[in-house]
């Protein structure tokens, strides 16, 4: 079957339900299934596969009708409906009704299908994998008797009765599930099961989970009770009425150890594989057909959650820089990007984030600074159509002024009074600004409480227009003055472009990489002994941007710096400084690395103060920067070749120490995450304490 899609086995759970680990055994009893008829299966919580069969364990408790629309659903009934069955929501019913269902009991089919028999009904029997390699023998178990389950007056009464006969039964203190309940259970004689409903519809689940771990069951009968194989003779049937006579007569006697090892080798021969094959070729036809009809084009999702893991949200986008917490889309909202966005994604397929597409943002407890926050609201803005609004939770009482609140904390809250007030445009923000709708105080379980025992506050932001008044405030404080274009069109133009020319300034020539030089006037001979080297290499690329720029000093040197990305063309960027020495080798063997990475590493050697040479070792390796005996340990910075598209999302500001704060900067960002690496010396620096006003190499 090796053309069968994959399968996947989606178990709901809502936010901290531990219950809905009840549906481990019979996920993992699927999962075997499956993988014997060659299918490839996976398993989650909450989340749905966009190219797989998704099998729904536990819908009941609340499932996003919704998906059904782009993803493949086959629900799983695993409740007892009907008359004296589980009281379930009308809305669960009609999602059976309307979609896809395998049933493990015949009965319940009446409750929602049309035509019952065109339901299948797949059992749950002998599972191989849990069968112990070792098992204690029956007679030394230390558990007489287990009870594991809710507990309602029909059970509670044959516990009572039970136990009245001088027999201990083991009950849980409280909920236990999988592996950890599964230990219990192969030390226990038997396992007792008895009906929770007046519908007295066999817990095949739960009894054929502990014959397979090799513990034989005793079981309730009523008079509704329906027993198929292969439980008719492998159980220890009860009736109300012997409950005393057996515990009192045959339990825990030699002939009764006897009969349960027999009928545990008897159970091991029940195989469904045959139902499993069946319902795996109807999932398949009903999967192909659902995936030609669904809508075609990428999803731009109205509703996004930031921060995925236990507080996933089914029918929403889910957001998250950490691939352990299983987000649709790694991605992280607290760095600046440029929107649409675009990727195709596991749980969702092809995803779109464009300006202006979503309604809601929900961002819960994320780890934030004043840079990371300011990212934040300046994505949530771009994002969220006028009137959407953005859920976040910060910490502290926020608009209560305590002493206590650290200066961090008091950034974060001013930050987002300038997002909502007059100041917005401080956040290089002109048409759109949020307004605050309301700040709830939250402990630390995120319930409401007094602002004075405030752990995070919950605030309500909505997207709004700036009016006309603050829109001329923001042009007085801004920089760029914010015109529209006013292009002239052909009718107007009163002197034609040259055939192939570009309106406006033309067409920006691209390069793969430009190499910006710095220089003064006082360098002109340091600057002709670096150029007599590079310009014979750069000469032989027709894609590398030699940029050289000379002032008398009437900038500090960061704007220098940041004027010279600002105007160069090339994909990656970085700086030789006039005083400095490359290598003969310098572009040949940077020039192959380019390949797409983030940055690109390579070794120096530093002289300082006309010392002797050490090496220096340029790598996003370097989480720190380390002075070791064998040399220098620096993350890369202005002389390493880096995307340009990255360099500018740290502006250089500043003079003396200008490169320093800029490298570690980029590295708190963490925005270089991909490199290539050669441990050929390619730059030689030339240091001096009077040149850096450190007192150190930089």
């Amino acid at each position: 079957m090796s053309s069968t899609p994959d399968i996947h086995l989606c178990i709901q759970q809502p936010a901290n339900y531990v219950h809905s680990l009840g549906f481990l055994d019979q996920a993992r009893y699927f999962r075997y299934q499956f993988r014997r008829l060659g299918a490839s299966v996976s398993m989650s919580k909450n989340r749905l596969r966009y190219d797989a069969i998704n099998f729904v364990f536990g819908a009941h408790l609340g499932f996003e009708g919704s998906q059904t629309q782009s993803h493949a659903c086959v629900f799983v009934n695993l409740e007892q409906l009907g008359e004296g069955g589980a009281t379930v929501s009308p809305e669960y019913l009609q999602l059976l009704a309307s979609n896809s269902v395998v049933d493990y009991h015949a009965g319940n089919r009446s409750a929602y299908a049309a035509i019952p028999n065109d339901i299948p009904v797949l059992p749950l029997w002998f599972a191989p994998y849990l069968k112990p390699a070792s098992a204690i023998p029956l007679e030394d178990r230390p558990i007489d008797l287990l009870f594991f389950g809710s507990i309602n007056e029909r059970r509670r009464g044959w516990l009572e009765r039970i136990e009245a006969l001088g027999l201990s039964v083991a009950v849980f203190d409280g909920p236990l599930y999988g592996p950890e309940r599964d230990e219990f259970i192969k030390q226990a004689k038997a396992v007792i099961n008895m009906h929770f409903y007046e519908s007295s519809r066999f817990e095949q689940a739960r009894v054929a989970h502990c014959m397979s771990l090799g513990t034989p069951v005793i079981s309730e009968r009523a008079a509704h009770t329906d027993v198929l194989p292969p439980f008719e003779e492998t159980v220890f049937w009860l009736r109300d009425e012997e409950l005393e006579s057996f515990f009192l007569q045959q339990f825990g006697s030699a002939t009764f150890f006897e009969r349960a090892r027999l009928a545990l080798q008897r159970f091991e021969a029940s195989d469904p594989a045959k139902a499993y094959a069946d319902v795996l070729v109807s999932a398949c036809a009903m999967t192909q057909a659902h995936h030609q009809a669904r809508p075609a084009g990428a999803w731009s999702p109205n509703c996004i959650s930031l921060g995925a893991g236990a507080a996933y949200r089914a029918g929403w986008l889910n957001l998250d820089a950490q691939a352990s917490s299983e987000p649709d889309w790694m991605l992280d909202l607290c760095a600046p990007h440029n929107f649409p966005l675009s990727s195709k994604t596991v749980h969702q397929g092809q995803v779109e984030l464009a300006e202006t597409s979503a309604d809601v943002i929900q961002a819960g407890r994320l780890d934030l600074d004043e840079c990371k926050l300011q990212a934040l609201l300046s994505n949530a803005l771009r994002l969220l159509q006028v009137g959407g609004e953005l859920h976040l939770e910060l910490p502290g009482a926020f608009g209560i002024e305590t002493g206590s609140a650290s200066v961090a904390l008091q950034a974060l809250h001013e930050c987002i009074g300038r997002a909502c007030s007059d100041f917005f445009w401080s956040l290089d923000w002109f048409e759109h600004r949020f307004e605050l709708l309301g700040a709830e105080p939250l402990d630390l379980d995120g319930r409401h409480c007094e602002p004075e025992q405030a752990r995070y506050s919950r605030l309500l932001l909505r997207k709004v227009e700036t009016s006309l008044r603050e829109r001329t405030t923001a042009r007085t404080k801004q920089t760029d003055l914010r015109l529209p274009s006013d292009d002239v069109d052909a009718a107007h133009r009163l002197i034609k472009l040259q055939a192939g020319a570009a309106s406006g300034a033309g067409e920006a020539r691209k390069f793969k990489w430009s190499i910006l030089v710095p220089t003064l006037p006082a360098r002109r001979e340091l600057r002709k002994r670096l150029l007599d080297i590079l310009e014979p290499q750069v000469a032989r690329y027709p894609d590398v941007e030699l940029l050289v720029l000379e002032d008398n000093r009437s900038r500090q040197y960061g704007p220098k710096l940041q004027a010279m990305i600002d105007i160069a063309q090339g994909e990656y960027v970085n700086f030789v400084d006039d005083d400095d020495v490359i290598s003969e080798h310098y572009v040949d063997t940077i020039y192959p690395l380019l390949t797409g990475v983030d940055c690109v590493g390579f070794s120096a050697r530093v002289s300082v103060e006309g010392g002797p040479f050490k090496s220096v070792f340029y790598s996003i390796k370097n989480k720190v920067w380390v002075d070791a005996p064998e040399g220098y340990y620096r993350n890369p910075q202005h002389l390493t070749p880096i995307r340009r598209d990255l360099v500018l999302q740290v502006p250089w500001v500043g003079h003396y120490g200008a490169d320093r704060t800029w490298s570690h900067k980029m590295a708190s960002k963490g925005l270089l995450k991909t490199e290539n690496v050669t441990d050929e010396i390619l730059y030689t620096y030339y240091a001096t304490q009077n040149e850096n006003r450190e007192g150190v190499w930089r």
